[in-house]
């Protein structure tokens, strides 16, 4: 009819501004940094057994763990590092399960020093990819400073993906976590070739 006034756009306007509203609050929800957790970080149970078996007996309950540094706040907006906490916890986690860390504490023949020199990751977390660098130091235990047994900076780098998680922050905490596993995986692969003094 002619003269008749169409209503529909108006609740088309207002879904249309709702669903825009959603859009964004999910934006800035997927936007948060969120930071890598300890026992993600830590090596797995199946990697511990396999790494355990190729360790020297010299080296079971004998290695001591400094206070590892390097670590870095996550932005509550954006990102996805690792805070010294974690990382302590990751390290003494991945330690006890593979049987490296002493009943007592301070009483290892041997210190490790770890210290993270680099955590790189992409500006824009589509599919990322994240370089973490570290650098570990194996002294033995002496008064005045032990002898390095070990000094090596172990690089790994790590991809995440749509099959981790839809959402971008989450795919670059995972690829931070998987990374450091990995580079502790890597050290605990060259402390088993490690020629240790008798």
């Amino acid at each position: 009819m002619p003269g008749m006034i169409d209503r529909r756009p108006a609740p088309f306007r207002s879904a249309m501004a709702l669903l825009a509203a959603a859009a964004c609050a999910c934006a800035l929800l997927a936007g948060c940094g969120t930071p890598a957790r300890p026992l993600e970080s830590s090596l797995t149970d199946m990697d511990s057994l396999q790494l355990r078996s190729w360790l020297s007996p010299q080296l079971r309950r004998n290695i001591d763990l400094l206070p590892v540094s390097g670590g870095q706040e996550t932005s509550r907006w954006w990102g996805s590092r690792i805070n010294a906490m974690t990382l302590n916890q990751t390290y003494q986690e991945s330690f006890r399960r593979l049987g490296l860390m002493p009943d007592v504490p301070d009483t290892g023949r041997y210190q490790l020093q770890v210290e993270v020199l680099a955590l790189a990751q992409p500006n824009v977390p589509v599919l990322p990819e994240v370089a973490l660098s570290i650098r570990y130091t194996l002294t033995e235990r002496a008064a005045g400073g032990g002898k390095v047994l070990y000094q090596r900076t172990l690089r790994t780098t790590q991809k995440a993906g749509i099959d981790d998680s839809l959402n971008p922050s989450e795919q670059l905490r995972i690829a931070t976590e998987s990374a450091l596993r990995n580079n502790i995986a890597d050290l605990v692969r060259e402390l088993a070739s490690l020629a240790l003094p008798v």
